[in-house]
């Protein structure tokens, strides 16, 4: 009988920030697309995989953008800014 194997990934948002100075969104993209290789490596070795991601840095950055533009534009409450970041992660 085949044995199941099961990895929950827990990905925080800090693991996708290299360091202070790859903190972009085109750094995080390239992050991203690193892990996603490896997951696909776990799915083709026979893993079933779970992943989640905290997004805590990346949320901050989001509410921090709209602080600076509240003279401009209307803020981001906190919901919205999850779901961004989760549609851009995703």
């Amino acid at each position: 009988m085949p044995v199941n194997r099961l990895a929950v990934l827990a990905i925080g948002g800090n693991v996708l920030i290299g360091d202070r100075l790859h903190e972009s969104i085109p750094d995080l993209y390239e992050m991203v697309c690193a892990l996603a290789e490896d997951i696909g490596g776990m799915l083709e070795s026979g893993w079933n995989v779970v992943v989640t991601q905290g997004n805590g840095p990346q949320i901050g950055f989001i509410l921090r953008r709209s602080e600076i533009s509240l003279a401009e534009v209307p803020p981001v409450p906190m919901d919205y800014a999850g779901a961004d970041i989760q549609g851009a992660v995703g």
